[in-house]
């Protein structure tokens, strides 16, 4: 089976990432979306406790059976290097094939990611495209044959700028956030008034 591993703070989870695994699901040759929480990330911020994301990720991945929750990087309290995720992952799932979904607005900063070179030399990479990013790998001096690097083009493909720091920023200024998540995690986050 063809995974594809949508890794994030999901600081909220929210309409965004869905609709990149919707589309990831419609546009690539992957069966399933597996929704990766950090336990930590590497360049983060302020997060939720871990607790929370992952419920409001449990939340989000009701919507659809091809998209689920994956948690090996919380119960492994990994470091957030996505090397160390993909190798538990080849290892205890031997008989799938992983792909690791990047936005092109992450490309400008992959060579900061731990062990870069061998992860992409051994992992196979989804770049989805980001508005006002670009997803050519000459930009970003990433182009090099043995780079396993995937561009998702297809004329169909929606994107949106929304993101987790735009909806806290919302929540926090007490502004409406129904347009940008699922009910149930918008109802998740004001029971446990979290990012107030």
């Amino acid at each position: 089976m063809n995974i594809a591993i949508l890794g994030g703070s999901f600081n909220p989870p929210h309409l965004g990432h869905l609709l990149i695994a919707d589309q990831i699901l419609k546009f690539t040759e992957c069966d399933e979306v597996w929704l990766t929480p950090c336990y930590h990330h590497t360049f983060a911020k302020n997060l939720a406790p871990v607790k929370d994301r992952v419920a409001m990720v449990k939340l989000l991945d009701r919507t659809n059976s091809k998209i689920k929750y994956c948690g090996e990087e919380i119960e492994n309290k990994l470091s957030g290097d996505s090397i160390d995720l993909l190798n538990i992952l080849k290892k205890k799932y031997p008989h799938h094939k992983f792909f690791f979904i990047i936005g092109s607005d992450n490309l400008s900063g992959f060579k900061r990611w731990g062990h870069w070179e061998k992860l992409i030399r051994e992992n196979n990479f989804l770049i989805f495209p980001r508005p006002g990013f670009s997803t050519n790998l000459v930009d970003y001096d990433l182009d090099d044959p043995s780079f396993r690097f995937k561009t998702i083009n297809n004329s169909l493909i929606v994107t949106t700028d929304i993101s987790s720091t735009i909806i806290r920023e919302r929540i926090k200024k007490n502004l409406s956030v129904k347009h940008f998540l699922p009910e149930k995690v918008e109802q998740y986050i004001l029971i446990n008034k979290l990012y107030i």
